[in-house]
């Protein structure tokens, strides 16, 4: 289900529609006779050109969250809506109104706490694959990748295989790729855990130049207190509830 082009969830219209909307979220796991939840009755709208820090201790949810925010997984409840189009609406009784991977690979870029480059493929062929895969000439897609590459500072490691990278190496090309299709929507879960101080930095600076420059909604899980100066806002995921923080002092240390 989406809605028109002029006028989306009540009666807003499109421009005017958060990039990002979570209602009434609730995520359970079951196994056996227990039940655990995750997420309980979550509410969010994040704006187009946001950039929001997520934070909380082990086990609170936040990947849980990032997970169902980039329709990798279903809610148990609730609705899933992003810039206008209803992802899940457990109200309707179904649980994708959408083909989940198209739309994903066209407007959602995702930055695992891991790499997951493909190893048989090299850096900017691991980028490039991502713009081909969405019908990118392959000339301008090879292009691309490599000036996300050089960015991010390791454009000169572009035709080495991710065995040959260092760790934060492969996670700097993990982030390239996130960004090749120019993603209306951008998560990370961790994304700077295996970087030094100055390249952590440079990696929260180019999320904070997705959202402010080029209008992306962005959720960026971080342990990292030192980075919240390049947030809109900082959420808290405790006990499976969102709440928000509106300076980074209340955040405790």
């Amino acid at each position: 289900m989406t809605y028109g082009p002029s006028e989306g969830a009540a009666g807003l219209r499109t421009e005017e529609l958060p990039g990002l909307s979570l209602r009434n979220v609730t995520k359970q796991f079951v196994s056996g006779d227990t039940v655990v939840t995750a997420l309980n009755d979550v509410n969010l709208d994040l704006r187009k050109g946001e950039c929001a820090a997520l934070l909380g201790p082990s086990g609170a949810g936040k990947s849980t969250l990032l997970m169902i925010a980039g329709c990798l997984m279903a809610p148990t409840a609730g609705s899933v809506i992003i810039d206008g189009n209803v992802l899940y609406d457990s109200t309707a009784g179904e649980r994708a109104l959408h083909d989940d991977r198209e739309f994903r690979r066209k407007h959602i870029g995702f930055v695992f706490q891991k790499a997951h480059l493909i190893p048989f493929l090299t850096a900017v062929e691991n980028v490039q694959v991502a713009m081909e895969i969405n019908d990118v000439r392959p000339s301008e897609a090879r292009e691309r990748a490599q000036v996300l590459l050089d960015d991010l500072g390791v454009g000169d490691r572009a035709g080495n295989l991710p065995r040959q990278l260092s760790g934060g190496q492969q996670q700097r090309v993990a982030v390239a790729r996130a960004l090749a299709n120019e993603p209306s929507l951008l998560l990370a879960d961790e994304p700077t855990a295996a970087l030094d101080a100055q390249r952590a930095r440079q990696v929260m600076e180019l999320f904070q130049h997705i959202a402010h420059k080029r209008g992306a909604s962005v959720i960026v899980v971080t342990h990292d207190h030192r980075a919240l100066e390049h947030f809109d806002r900082i959420l808290m995921q405790q006990d499976g509830r969102l709440s928000e923080r509106s300076e980074p002092s209340e955040v405790a240390t």
